[in-house]
């Protein structure tokens, strides 16, 4: 990277990084005061830091709403703990181009998933570069993120927390992801955090694998907080119990139906009154009936 410091330059990413839902109004915009809302919401719970990406719709933006965005969270942010956003895209050149625009506008991290697309997906020379090439675009910490459809190994994260001074975490998501923390864990031998994801659904096996942090969605920041703290006191048992009592419902629930986890958590930010509409951009599926009734019944059961 072009920055000539130290590694200790750089901000962390570790702990607790929700990644935010994005909500919109009746006219399909964003709906600025209830993104505000839900910056505070997530900082107020004690998180340790603020994330845009996939979870955020940001794939489905147009470069304006991304740009609209990031200043909203970055203003209501106010340095209060860092921002990381995902800049990753099927292309280098426009892949630097989000990170220096991510730069200019305030984030303090970017995260990068390897393309899914095009000759260089499944040429590891070619992923390598492509990531080089960000990196050293950009002045910002720089978080690696391995996803099931577009993956990076363990080992080519260890090589490139060695490469790319910048690179200071990897979130890993390819299930399953207690192995793939582990695998991971050994590999970098401590030198970045390494973070789960895939909405912790697997948050206790990953933690007593050597997981760091977690990014999972806005909805249920002090939960997660409260069970960081916890199990960093040694309160193993009682991390477990907060873990099974309110997240593993959402968890079970979302695993019935992956593809409506984005509207479930809006849902969640609804009934906690932070947002105004649990709308998704288009195309999208959306719940029948039976599977609404469920998600009623278990928002008035675990949702306090």
């Amino acid at each position: 990277m072009r920055y000539s410091g130290t590694k200790l330059a750089y901000k962390q990413i570790n702990g607790v990084i929700p990644i935010l839902q994005t909500p919109f109004n009746s006219s399909g915009q964003i709906d600025i005061d209830g993104l505000r809302r839900v910056v505070e919401f997530n900082i107020e719970g004690g998180v340790d830091g603020i994330g845009i990406a996939l979870a955020s719709e940001v794939q489905l933006f147009n470069e304006s709403e991304r740009d609209e965005l990031l200043r909203t969270v970055v203003d209501q942010t106010n340095g209060r703990v860092p921002i990381v956003m995902n800049t990753g895209s099927i292309g280098t050149d426009l892949a630097i181009f989000y990170s220096k625009r991510a730069e200019e506008l305030g984030v303090d991290a970017i995260m990068l998933t390897p393309p899914n697309s095009g000759v260089g997906s499944s040429n590891p020379a070619a992923i390598r570069q492509y990531f080089r090439s960000i990196a050293d675009s950009v002045n910002v910490s720089v978080a690696l993120q391995d996803v099931q459809f577009a993956q990076i190994s363990p080992q080519m994260v260890a090589e490139l927390s060695d490469e790319l001074e910048g690179v200071v975490a990897c979130k890993m998501e390819t299930p399953p992801t207690p192995g793939r923390i582990a695998a991971t864990v050994d590999a970098v031998k401590g030198k970045i955090n390494v973070l789960g994801g895939g909405g912790a659904t697997y948050l206790m096996e990953e933690l007593s694998r050597g997981g760091t942090g977690t990014m999972p969605f806005s909805s249920t920041p002090a939960e997660f907080v409260e069970i960081f703290k916890l199990y960093g006191n040694g309160n193993i048992e009682e991390a477990k119990k907060v873990f099974e009592t309110r997240i593993a419902p959402l968890c079970h629930l979302v695993s019935m139906a992956p593809e409506l986890a984005i509207g479930f958590h809006k849902q969640i930010l609804k009934k906690r009154g932070l947002i105004e509409s649990s709308s998704v951009r288009e195309p999208a599926a959306h719940p029948d009936s039976r599977t609404q009734k469920d998600i009623d019944a278990l928002l008035e059961r675990v949702i306090v």
